[in-house]
């Protein structure tokens, strides 16, 4: 071989190279990958219940009626639940037991008793323009609620209610009074800044502050919140 054939091959050789570097340069293993997260919206929803609750008709002095408010769970998420119960009143002369007559003063015309696992906020608010009480409990105590677990229900209110044991001429006779309970549900989580609100008190607060709107049922208003 010639001195000049060394050269060319030489040469020849070296752009060969040169195009299989890059070519090499050019040819990567790639691959990629997409995480999708799927997330569920949760939901808060209540039942209001009277499983036991017979509407009367005529009810006299003193009677004790049948009547169990208690909530239901219906949604996905945990839930804070409340209930208030307005109770109409008359300024009216009441009896004791024995039949003494008292004093005359604006009074509820039904009394209950409160079941365990509830507890009444502050003191009753009176509506002098609607002649009710408004009474506001927590399931739970005064200074922490009781988280509703989905698919669970409190124990009633009350079980019974009793009409006032009003004298005779006091114009209560063939009236129509109604108590009218209203119930709230919210989350029991994220509440506010750092998670910070968890008196009852503070989380009522949350509620008002919403103003949500309501579904009447009968007597019943039933109220479910998103608070955030």
């Amino acid at each position: 071989m010639t001195k000049d054939k060394k050269v060319k091959i030489g040469i020849l050789a070296c752009l060969l190279a040169g195009a299989l570097t890059v070519g090499g340069a050019a040819a990567y293993f790639t691959d990629s990958d997409t995480a999708v997260n799927t997330i569920t919206i949760g939901k808060v929803e209540l039942d209001l219940q009277e499983p036991n609750y017979v509407p009367e008709t005529s009810i006299t002095p003193g009677e004790e009626i049948t009547k169990d408010p208690k909530i239901r769970n219906t949604g996905i998420n945990d839930e804070y639940v409340f209930l208030t119960v307005t109770v109409p009143y008359e300024n009216i002369t009441v009896a004791a037991a024995d039949g003494t007559k008292g004093t005359k003063g604006d009074t509820e015309l039904f009394t209950y008793t409160l079941n365990a696992g509830w507890t009444e906020l502050g003191t009753p608010q009176k509506d002098t323009s609607g002649k009710f009480f408004t009474h506001t409990y927590v399931y739970g105590t005064a200074s922490a609620c009781t988280a509703l677990a989905a698919d669970a229900s409190t124990p009633a209110l009350f079980n019974t209610v009793r009409f006032v044991n009003a004298v005779e001429d006091e114009g209560l006779e063939s009236t129509t009074k109604e108590i009218g309970i209203t119930a709230y549900g919210i989350q029991t989580t994220n509440l506010g800044l750092d998670n910070a609100v968890t008196s009852p008190s503070a989380i009522l607060g949350i509620i008002q502050k919403q103003a949500p709107e309501t579904t009447k049922t009968g007597e019943h208003t039933i109220t479910d919140i998103v608070g955030g």
